[in-house]
């Protein structure tokens, strides 16, 4: 028997609920494998894919890489961050966000959040700038967009670069605008659990031709043309097996949004009157609930723990995302605090994730729903 990864073992078989595919998928796949042209470098399939998905979000250019941590290391590299920099990066959020800013040799710094988007904090951004500083990366997080134009703003005004990580928010929308066309650069992933998916992978998009090419070399192994290497590059490169499921699920995304955002309503309309802090869309933004977190009680932040617990022994779903800011993990303990994040610990302390995958039939979803409230109102009596 295959050995599971520990990050998904300890969640039960029937609780977890995987990408939505069919013939379709499997056709497309087993198609590229008859051609016998598998790869970025004998298939066209890469490049029909990136030309499908700069179409779908508004963007000059796209660039297929085989994670969205490789989208976003590539994306550091393309714009010249290198050891001494600091990027400024929020404290709440996956570690494939700020593994790269390591990656380049760079130094994250972790800014603050918002507590009603879990996203980057602007004003805390701004008071820790120093003159170090050459990037921001805002993350889009739970597929709910960040506040891009300030950001933005401020990253012109201080002559800062900007990559939005947009791994969690596919067709995501930031005052009608798709995401991807909006920074000068947008990082997308295609892990297993994303609102679509090619197992793994991911994408780069920018309006400027000449960062997309510089993307391409590194992607390449820093490759200009056959035999010229331009500058120290990485294998980073999308298969064509990987290209193919994209294009279909590329075809699916907008009604695979549409799902989550109904099984939001869901959860929303069961948890409703609780006292709990549910999710919202702000007025710039149209979410894709990549997953549903809300906010527990201070006063129940301490049993947090033991309530996904019951949760999970009721069938529900449940997680935590993500159970503490990121600069608590060991592997930044060699940066100097203090970081000043204080939004973001009691976040963290008190968030509650429910799943929101397209797999999930909504009369499940009703059931997780009700019985979520159900096991929350005994606690908040």
């Amino acid at each position: 028997m295959t050995k599971k990864s520990k990050f998904f073992s300890e969640m039960p078989e029937e609780l977890y609920f995987g990408p939505a595919f069919d013939d379709e998928e499997i056709e497309a796949v087993t198609e590229v494998m008859r051609s016998l042209r598998i790869t970025q470098l004998t298939s066209g399939v890469v490049g029909e894919f990136e030309e499908a998905f700069a179409d779908y979000v508004g963007a000059k250019e796209a660039v297929a890489v085989n994670s969205g941590t490789a989208s976003l290391h590539t994306a550091l590299i393309a714009l010249g961050i290198e050891p001494g920099d600091e990027v400024l990066v929020p404290a709440f959020t996956f570690i494939g966000t700020v593994g790269p800013v390591m990656q380049a040799g760079a130094t994250p710094v972790f800014v603050d959040i918002h507590e009603d988007t879990y996203c980057l904090s602007v004003e805390d951004a701004a008071r820790k700038i120093t003159s170090r500083t050459k990037a921001i990366m805002p993350v889009d997080l739970f597929g709910h967009p960040a506040d891009l134009d300030p950001i933005r703003e401020l990253a012109d005004s201080h002559g800062l670069a900007m990559i939005d990580d947009a791994c969690q928010s596919h067709g995501a929308k930031y005052k009608d605008n798709r995401l991807g066309s909006l920074a000068p650069l947008t990082c997308f992933s295609f892990q297993e659990t994303k609102n679509m998916t090619t197992g793994e992978g991911g994408m780069i998009t920018t309006d400027d031709p000449e960062l997309a090419e510089i993307c391409r070399e590194i992607r390449h192994q820093g490759e200009k043309s056959w035999g010229v290497i331009g500058r120290v590059g990485y294998n980073y490169r999308l298969t064509a097996l990987q290209a193919a499921i994209g294009l279909v699920q590329l075809g699916k995304l907008d009604k695979a949004n549409d799902i989550r955002r109904a099984i939001a309503k869901i959860y929303t309309d069961a948890l409703a009157g609780l006292e709990l802090q549910l999710p919202e869309e702000k007025p710039y933004a149209w979410s894709v609930y990549h997953v549903y977190s809300f906010l527990l009680p201070k006063r129940l932040a301490s049993q947090r723990d033991k309530i996904v617990d019951d949760l999970l022994a009721n069938r529900v779903s449940a997680g935590v995302a993500y159970p503490s800011p990121l600069y608590t993990s060991p592997v930044f303990q060699h940066l100097s605090g203090p970081f000043d994040c204080p939004i973001a610990e009691d976040v963290s302390s008190r968030v509650i994730t429910l799943p929101t995958a397209q797999s999930i039939p909504l009369d499940l979803a009703r059931k997780m729903g009700a019985i979520t409230a159900e096991v929350l109102e005994g606690y908040l009596k």
